[in-house]
């Protein structure tokens, strides 16, 4: 009787614990879902308003327009032309492809490498509210053109929005709502069998529990399978999955208390800009990056709020 009272015991805490952690997981889950409203915000802004959005994005990473004979104050051309950017002495090329397509495709490209050599310009940036097929990502690849859509502009953006519209995030449904007790209270089972195998092996003989009969089929397969080594994720190889993966994964982190925005500098190194210099937000966007095998180990680079005199301090969740 004694293995039986500490099974029972054994699955109520372990319910309980279960049913509290699947709450707690499929929050995080939805917290880094892409935010697709935010991106359709910026579609609808009139093609001025785009561009001086763009212009502020552009001026956090360092760059500056540079004015030309016959250019407005504020930088932007009034023929909608491409923008010369430039940040200690380098030199960037800014074209927006801004109309009524959501997806942008590799014609729109053509031509603007050697655009930017003619004007003295090293690097292609283009920026489009809407999408770029797989055409476009191949022929940016080659010609080192750096790619920013609508989803991965509007955290860059979103500071700088007079009143942002934040998606509200998806209601679960019914068969999700009741698959996690199902799935939490079904865990506890295994574990509270579990418990109780153990419990009868280390028990006196003399407990009481002898002549108790072994446990059915379908319980002795479940503490079998509960017993089976779970397979490590495996890496994707496909490189639109792995850019899906890295921009869910910055988008939930700008979401987090302390952080303005964040956004992959390089492909190892995640920039965190802070809104507040006492913001320490490592422990909560760790777990978020260790989600994900290949990101694990990313460099975070913690950016200080404008002004503040704090140095810029470097953490890595995970090594190698």
């Amino acid at each position: 009787m004694i293995a039986i009272v500490i099974a029972l015991i054994v699955f109520v805490l372990s319910g309980f614990g279960l049913g509290y952690w699947l709450q707690r997981n499929s929050a995080v889950r939805q917290a880094s879902q892409p935010q697709p409203r935010g991106a359709d915000q910026l579609a609808k802004l009139h093609w001025r308003e785009f561009a001086k959005l763009v212009l502020q994005a552009m001026h956090a990473r360092g760059f500056d327009p540079v004015i030309e004979d016959g250019m407005p104050a504020d930088g932007i051309p009034t023929n909608g032309n491409d923008i010369l950017l430039e940040r200690d002495g380098e030199r960037a090329l800014l074209s927006s492809k801004y109309g009524t397509a959501s997806l942008v495709g590799a014609s729109a490209l053509l031509g603007l490498s050697k655009s930017a050599t003619l004007r003295g310009a090293a690097r292609v940036i283009v920026v489009t509210p809407g999408r770029f097929d797989e055409e476009a990502k191949r022929l940016a690849l080659q010609q080192n053109i750096e790619l920013i859509d609508g989803e991965t502009l509007w955290p860059e953006v979103r500071p700088y929005v007079a009143r942002p519209e934040e998606p509200q995030p998806a209601k679960p449904t019914a068969g999700a709502q009741a698959r996690g007790p199902l799935l939490a209270w079904g865990g506890a089972a295994v574990i509270g069998v579990l418990a109780w195998g153990l419990a009868q092996s280390l028990l006196p003989a003399n407990s009481g529990d002898d002549d108790m009969p072994p446990p059915p089929p379908v319980i002795a397969k479940a503490k079998a399978a509960a017993q089976a080594p779970m397979a490590m994720e495996a890496i994707p190889t496909d490189p639109a999955q792995l850019e899906q993966r890295r921009r869910e994964t910055a988008n939930a982190i700008s979401t987090l208390f302390g952080v303005d925005r964040a956004l992959w500098s390089t492909q190892s190194t995640l920039l965190v800009y802070l809104n507040s210099e006492d913001a320490d937000p490592v422990s909560e966007l760790c777990p978020l990056l260790e989600r994900y095998p290949e990101l694990a180990a990313s460099r975070v680079q913690l950016q200080p709020p404008a002004g503040s005199k704090k140095p810029v301090r470097f953490k890595q969740c995970r090594t190698y």
